[in-house]
């Protein structure tokens, strides 16, 4: 299921266009959460809660960051760095989890294996200032 922070057109803020981000996590309190923090730091958040509805996005849309759950229902964070390997992904990606620190570092270890772009990994629950610090790192860096 989709999820978008703001109300319709908030991806427009004084004539400019705000860097987006897709949230993937499978739990919608999480994800809206994430989706709130990247509003208010300044991003259009869109979130969702699958690999497939993620390949979908990213294969049609520009994200400026994607954040990263390691369980996703059927699918999994790895199954997720595949794809965004696969699409050539090379912007910012920060993993979120609940897991064991263990397997935040074998997630990050996989995307490190893909030459994909990893900025942080947070721990559940999530750390909002940390999350926001995050957001605010990718606002100031050039695109």
């Amino acid at each position: 299921m989709l999820f978008s922070a703001g109300p319709p057109g908030a991806a427009l803020q004084e004539g400019a266009i705000r860097k987006t981000v897709l949230v993937i996590d499978d739990d919608i309190t999480s994800r809206s959460i994430i989706c709130r923090v990247a509003d208010r730091a300044g991003f259009a958040a869109i979130g969702v809660a699958s690999v497939e509805e993620a390949e979908l996005l990213i294969g049609s849309h520009v994200f400026d960051l994607v954040t990263l759950d390691i369980a996703l229902g059927a699918g999994t964070a790895h199954d997720m760095l595949e794809a965004l390997a696969r699409l050539s992904f090379d912007k910012p990606i920060v993993v979120v989890s609940g897991m064991d620190p263990a397997s935040v570092e074998a997630v990050m270890t996989t995307a490190r294996g893909r030459d994909l772009r990893l900025l942080d990994g947070l721990m559940k629950p999530i750390d909002l200032g940390a999350l926001k610090a995050c957001f605010e790192r990718v606002l100031v860096a050039p695109a």
